[in-house]
């Protein structure tokens, strides 16, 4: 089997679309010969699940439908269709999340719902016209654009969706052989995607088409796909939730979507009268804790990978457990029992606290960090990378999400240049490689860890962090050994409010009250360059971030560079509320390793970097 997690498919799609349109209404509008509305009047209960609209439904209520329109959350209603004909061709804002979405039909749920609450047989009339339609006008899609074909391929599983709960209230021959074309098609296995978001909503669905329309064969494939993309899953690929109730699609936003989804699977299981396994629910009720770490004090979900900025209070369904206390600020729910965890999928992260001790729940510090597998499906080359939480903000953050459809500025946003790391200049630069995490050591007030890789060919990278607490600061040092000389860049991006400026070695950033000082520490053997700072640059790309789709806003980035076959930067990383910066004793040992002893925030920090780059604090 292969596997495969690109944005487009199109082998063995024709076949489905070779529906019969004969059964449909004469013109559009009318009833078709199969009886609608007299097949409204029995409602049917198939095994069969609605899986409802991703949405959609809600931004189109039947008002709008029966007027012609359609819209997306990221655009104005469009003027789609007179009465039930539409122009399947639009594409009006030249964007494929949008065509996709239209030839999915689940903006036809508003009109379905409206039925379900007034039994309004006009608006079903109306559904049921444009999905004849829409099978009428979509047959021979060899004649369309690559666009309109890519968005007919690409939306069958939402399509079989919005077919299946139709025929919750509708008995029609030609509904139940479209149900069958696509859930044929889904079975196929050229046409599965793997064990990731896509083949889940592809096997889920099958599933539930399967037990609506009788077909064991279909519904139990469906299952068995998803159990695998789990505990089996195909051609080497990570499990769609690994053992530690990790999404393993490298995004927070897609962690958040699979969470919903695979509670969805195990309802479909149920209504489909198949057994549930007892480690799916184990997995999934860790989800909850996988996610919370993803989460700031100050309840905003961090945009790990391709992610949209968004807060952790909109998450539906939050439970009772870790999930509902991150997004209620501590106030309901129960925290993780770790304060620090680490995730075989690829992170470290940790706080000060869950706000049970001696801090408001807002006021804790936080960290993340990437390690692990080669970037995969919604990841970003961000290994290594950092985030960073203290006095109430976020300080260090990652570069966000565009969208799909400008592929310059989102191959820049998955870039090692757009994440808190080192960077090593003009060595390609391989976004499969692993990276390890070599050591850690968690304790109050000081959690280290260590990671190396070679991603840039030819060099190995090396980083060593301290995440202290009491005064909230994080220390690295990373270092960089290559086979010739090389400019290396330590990177650190701030959100768009804060302004920054160089200071000599080092740099300052400034947002209201708070600055974060960017101290770099002297070190023997590297010689110090100075440092810059970069706001909005187009040539090269730098200095942005992409809180949402199709947005992009300027921020600073400050950036130390060094120079050399080995090269070395310590950073003190100090976010204080007072002009004063700290003033560090820095204490350089006979061996290579240095002792920095500073303080800030009415608090010392004394911390020795070693030679072989072990950090520790002693104070």
């Amino acid at each position: 089997m292969r596997v495969r997690a690109g944005d487009g498919r199109h082998a063995g799609w024709v076949l489905l679309l070779m529906l019969a349109a004969c059964s449909g209404p004469a013109h559009p509008g009318e009833p078709s010969k199969t009886g609608v509305v007299a097949a409204a009047a029995t409602p049917r209960t198939p095994q069969g699940t609605c899986l409802g609209y991703n949405g959609l439904d809600g931004l189109n209520p039947a008002a709008q439908v029966r007027a012609g329109r359609f819209r997306t959350p990221d655009g104005a209603p469009v003027r789609v269709a007179r009465g039930t004909d539409v122009d399947w061709n639009l594409n009006p804002y030249h964007d494929r999340s949008w065509q996709l979405w239209f030839h999915s039909l689940e903006w036809l749920g508003g009109s379905v719902r409206e039925y379900e609450r007034t039994g309004d047989r006009a608006a079903l009339a109306t559904a049921t016209g444009i999905a004849q339609d829409w099978l009428a006008d979509n047959r021979g899609p060899g004649r369309f654009g690559r666009g309109r074909q890519d968005a007919i391929a690409e939306s069958v599983k939402f399509r079989l969706i919005t077919l299946v709960c139709l025929r919750r209230h509708l008995a029609a021959p030609w509904l139940d052989e479209a149900i069958a074309r696509h859930a044929e098609w889904l079975a196929r296995p050229e046409n599965y995607a793997g064990p990731w978001n896509h083949g889940t909503d592809e096997s889920m669905t099958l599933m539930s088409a399967g037990c609506a329309t009788g077909r064991t064969d279909l519904a139990d494939l469906g299952r068995r796909r998803l159990l695998d993309a789990v505990f089996h899953p195909p051609g080497g690929a990570p499990p769609a939730i690994d053992a530690q109730g990790a999404s393993t699609e490298q995004s927070t936003g897609y962690s958040v979507y699979n969470r919903s989804r695979w509670g969805l699977v195990m309802k479909v299981m149920r209504n489909c009268r198949r057994p549930v396994p007892a480690e799916l629910v184990r997995r999934h009720r860790l989800m909850d804790e996988f996610i919370a770490f993803q989460v700031t004090p100050g309840g905003d979900l961090l945009q790990i990978g391709e992610s949209h900025a968004a807060k952790a209070s909109a998450i539906g369904r939050l439970g009772s457990g870790p999930l509902r206390y991150a997004a209620t600020l501590g106030r309901e729910g129960t925290p993780p029992g770790e304060r620090v965890k680490i995730y075989d999928a690829g992170y470290v992260m940790g706080r000060s606290g869950w706000g049970t001790r001696d801090r408001p729940y807002t006021q804790e510090m936080a960290y993340t960090a990437r390690f692990g597998p080669g970037r995969y499906v919604h990841g970003q080359s961000d290994h290594m990378a950092l985030t960073f939480y203290a006095l109430g903000r976020s300080l260090l953050v990652p570069s966000g999400h565009i969208g799909y459809n400008d592929p310059a500025w989102r191959a820049w946003l998955q870039s090692p240049e757009a994440h808190n790391t080192l960077v090593v200049r003009d060595a390609p630069f391989r976004a499969g490689a692993a990276t390890a995490l070599t050591g850690h050591r968690f304790r109050r007030g000081a959690d280290t860890f260590r990671f190396s890789d070679t991603a840039f060919t030819g060099t190995r990278r090396t980083r060593s962090v301290l995440a202290a607490a009491g005064p909230d600061a994080l220390v690295v040092l990373d270092e960089a050994r290559s086979r010739r000389t090389r400019t290396v860049d330590q990177l650190w991006h701030l959100p768009a409010d804060f302004s920054a400026a160089a200071d000599g070695a080092g740099a300052v950033a400034t947002a209201g009250d708070v600055r974060v000082r960017f101290l770099r520490i002297p070190l023997p053997g590297t010689a110090s360059e100075p440092a810059r700072v970069v706001r909005g640059s187009r040539t090269p790309r730098q200095g942005w971030i992409a809180p949402s789709h199709r947005t992009r806003v300027a921020a600073p980035v400050v950036s130390l560079p060094a120079r050399g076959r080995r090269t070395r930067i310590l950073t003190l990383i100090a976010p204080v509320r007072d002009a004063a910066p700290p003033q560090p004793l820095i204490t350089i040992r006979r061996d290579g390793g240095v002792r920095v002893d500073t303080a800030f925030a009415g608090r010392r920090l004394v911390v020795e970097a070693a030679a072989d780059g072990t950090l520790r604090r002693l104070g």
